[in-house]
């Protein structure tokens, strides 16, 4: 049974790769999904704020396998990284 106040939507259920990032000059690292094999220490680049500006930073952490419903941030609203450098 669908409980009520999930309004009818269940959590996915896949599992995700995530990459928190670093970004010299900004004061608080940001989590991405990768589609690519990354590991700490590796430059990336990454779109960043609202207007989509691609900037390069640092991996700080690579959380593995992590499953749809226990994300750091929400799937539907995480960014995908673009490349290594």
């Amino acid at each position: 049974m669908i409980h009520s106040m999930s309004g009818g939507i269940l959590s996915e259920y896949d599992s995700y790769t995530f990459v928190k990032v670093e970004f010299d000059g900004e004061p608080a690292p940001q989590w991405y999904i990768s589609d690519f094999d990354v590991e700490a220490g590796d430059r990336v680049k990454a779109p960043f704020g609202r207007a989509g500006e691609v900037k390069t930073g640092v991996v700080a952490r690579v959380e593995r396998d992590v499953n749809g419903q226990v994300t750091p941030v929400p799937v539907k609203r995480a960014k995908r990284l673009i490349s290594k450098v």
